[in-house]
């Protein structure tokens, strides 16, 4: 019997004995389990390759694959290399940035401190034209009229001239401009004028001066007594008119 002979003869047995097993006499259809079905066609696939001369290796179990395999695992992302910057290159450039600030200390090219407002006259901090306000100078002092220091406080009086040098009586109204006078003595302590109601007080000065004539007006502060004995270096600032001026008197 040739091979081809063999072969269908086989073949036929196998789908008899499948028939038979699928039929019966008058009783109802025998359902297949799942493992009984792989039985039958693992065994058939058997004898087909048990049969075929172009397949050596004969038969082989076709296993089920795990529904988890079946995922293609993620492929891990590949990092982008790093950019790699020349040999030596920070060593340069902290160099060159040490040269730089040797070079911007030994030229002396830092940014320079801020300068201070350049001086005008006391006439000019108070904006008067035709009246002169001239300094006469300062005193220190434990009581002026009825004003009595603080304890450890001493008074320090300035003394201002208004002079009116036209030939016509003039009004000079400071009381409108609201000044405020602030002083620096001796180059350390910085102290606020007093409010007070002396009708000679510059501050709130609104008197007519007659032409070619003057009047005397005080500017009065509070300053300590151990800090300042002697006033030899005096400086005012004047906020009059929503405008800062710096006046230097000593």
């Amino acid at each position: 019997m040739t091979k081809s002979r063999k072969k269908k003869s086989l073949l036929s047995v196998v789908l008899l004995t499948g028939a038979l097993i699928l039929t019966g006499c008058g009783e109802e259809p025998y359902e297949l389990q799942d493992n009984e079905r792989e039985i039958i066609v693992n065994y058939a696939a058997h004898i087909v390759a048990k049969y075929n001369v172009k397949q050596p290796e004969g038969y082989r179990y076709v296993y089920p694959k795990p529904e988890d395999e079946t995922e293609e695992e993620e492929q891990p992302q590949e990092t982008p290399p790093e950019e790699s910057q020349p040999e030596g290159s920070d060593d340069r450039e902290l160099q060159a940035d040490g040269q730089t600030q040797e070079t911007a200390s030994a030229d002396g090219t830092d940014a320079p401190d801020e300068e201070e407002t350049p001086p005008v006259t006391l006439s000019e901090a108070l904006g008067l034209t035709n009246i002169q306000a001239v300094y006469t100078g300062a005193e220190l002092t434990d009581r002026y009229d009825t004003i009595v220091p603080d304890s450890g406080k001493k008074l320090m009086i300035l003394h201002v001239t208004l002079q009116n040098q036209g030939k016509k009586a003039k009004k000079c109204d400071i009381l409108s401009l609201l000044p405020v006078f602030r002083a620096k003595v001796n180059g350390t302590q910085e102290v606020t004028a007093e409010l007070t109601i002396l009708p000679e007080n510059l501050s709130t000065w609104e008197e007519k001066i007659p032409a070619g004539g003057s009047a005397d007006t005080i500017i009065l502060f509070q300053v300590k007594e151990d800090a300042v004995t002697a006033v030899e270096q005096l400086e005012l600032e004047v906020t009059a008119g929503g405008k800062t001026s710096r006046v230097v008197f000593l």
